[in-house]
């Protein structure tokens, strides 16, 4: 198919393909003429993949390049390469960040990240030792403790668990029967996805509770 087509089937415009193809995110077309390439269905697959990376996770140039790289990369497993794609979609800062302490005493990260890692081990989850998450776990661990919440990661045991479940339908639904960019697509959808949903969801619980605690009119009696 001709780079129009390819536009048309993909939902991608051509200034914006030609521009993936320049920086090497997408596989040059088939030459058939020096102003004329013939693109395929794998083209359409992967614009979908970067679209996916870049329109739903966010992501930077910099880091679809290494995710696809990951993708690309048949030695790389895809669990491998679902771990590149997760730290690209990790925040940079969390959300809180922690009050600095004098250099002569642990910083509140490093008890958190101990803490963090002695969590994971108690629910026996196979995490890499660096991976983003796992850090951005231990950041925001530092600001809660910050503001009175305790210094124990077993304020996260309820949504771990819940986590837990939610994670295992979500790679279950995964099929490995497709090729490594639609795969890979599916998953970083579903990630993104997944994860605003359930912050939605938790804010209207929260408004809920609240509204149960403090919005109700109370009886005199009560």
């Amino acid at each position: 198919m001709r780079i129009s087509e390819l536009s048309e089937r993909s939902g991608v415009a051509v200034a914006t393909i030609k521009y993936y193809l320049r920086e090497g995110l997408l596989h040059p077309g088939l030459t058939l003429a020096p102003n004329r390439a013939d693109y395929d269905d794998e083209h359409v697959r992967r614009l979908r993949l970067i679209r996916a990376l870049i329109e739903v996770g966010g992501l930077s140039i910099a880091n679809v390049v290494q995710t696809l790289a990951a993708v690309d990369d048949e030695s790389v497993s895809i669990h491998d390469a679902f771990g590149v794609a997760q730290d690209a979609l990790s925040p940079a800062t969390p959300a809180l960040a922690p009050t600095p302490t004098s250099s002569n005493s642990p910083t509140p990260c490093t008890d958190s990240q101990l803490e963090v890692d002695r969590w994971l081990r108690r629910r026996r989850w196979k995490v890499r030792p660096d991976a983003a998450a796992r850090t951005e776990l231990a950041e925001t661990l530092a600001a809660l403790q910050q503001f009175g919440w305790g210094h124990s990661a077993s304020l996260f045991d309820g949504l771990a668990d819940y986590a837990l479940e939610q994670a295992g339908l979500e790679v279950g639904y995964l099929d490995p029967r497709q090729d490594r960019s639609s795969l890979m697509e599916q998953a970083i959808i579903g990630t993104v996805a997944f994860e605003q949903a359930y912050g939605a969801i938790r804010r209207l619980a929260l408004e809920h509770q609240s509204y149960q605690r403090f919005g109700r009119r109370r009886s005199v009696n009560a």
